[in-house]
């Protein structure tokens, strides 16, 4: 397990004044790297392996969203390996203790070398197992989308320097606050499934498609080939 606190700033807030929708999926990703960094068994194995953590799929429930100089705690856990999958809660709680945000992501273990997906030996990841999940209802890590959605363009972009993490591909927490920042009503769940890496260069199209009011489909993809998707998510106003 792993936490850090962190005093809601100005640049994680909307005009609403409090926490931007898309900021919690970044203050979870760098919760998430910080534990890792911490478990000195399984950080040398990555790299002496030259294996890299993808994100695969991460869901968020939202309760409230902290103001402006709230005190928060980031806290992270990993409940579970399946394969190449490693399964992890997070949450975002107040200075009071109440529970702001609740994630469950899903995490693929890939060769750098080879791009495939790589199978740890328990020995591996049994130190890092260190909580039981928590209590929420886990929806599927593949998002699936009505077959009747007319998407419409919202954004045309490309992968720009500022955009690329150390893994030298779109930050996935980047690409859910870009999304998140076109959603106009208050978010209480969030989902985002990452299908491919979009490499520095890359031209994005964001799309939207909304089946209801405040519900609403997102795609990032080619503008070139609307086969060629990199991360589909979805937002709604209540659950």
């Amino acid at each position: 397990m792993y936490s850090f606190h962190h005093k809601v700033a100005t640049s994680d807030v909307g005009p609403e004044g409090v926490l931007r929708p898309g900021v919690i999926g970044l203050l979870m990703q760098d919760c998430s790297s910080f534990q890792f960094q911490g478990e000195p068994v399984f950080f040398n194995f990555l790299q002496e392996n030259n294996l890299g953590v993808f994100l695969v799929s991460r869901q968020v429930e939202i309760y409230r969203l902290p103001a402006y100089g709230e005190d928060i705690e980031i806290w992270t856990g990993i409940h579970g390996c399946k394969g190449f999958y490693g399964l992890r809660n997070t949450t975002i709680r107040d200075a009071a203790g109440n529970l702001c945000a609740l994630s469950f992501a899903v995490g693929a273990f890939v060769s750098r070398e080879t791009g495939k997906p790589f199978v740890l030996p328990r020995s591996a990841y049994e130190s890092i197992i260190d909580c039981e999940p928590l209590p929420m209802e886990y929806l599927p890590r593949k998002i699936a989308l009505p077959p009747d959605l007319t998407f419409t363009p919202l954004r045309n972009d490309r992968v720009i320097p500022g955009y690329v993490d150390a893994n030298r591909h779109l930050n996935a927490g980047r690409s859910l606050d870009l999304a998140a920042s076109y959603i106009e009503f208050p978010v209480k769940r969030l989902r985002v499934e990452y299908k491919a890496q979009a490499k520095p260069g890359v031209e994005l199209l964001l799309e939207s498609a909304s089946p209801s009011p405040h519900h609403i489909f997102m795609r990032l993809r080619s503008p070139q080939d609307a086969t060629n998707i990199f991360s589909v998510y979805e937002f709604c106003g209540s659950t």
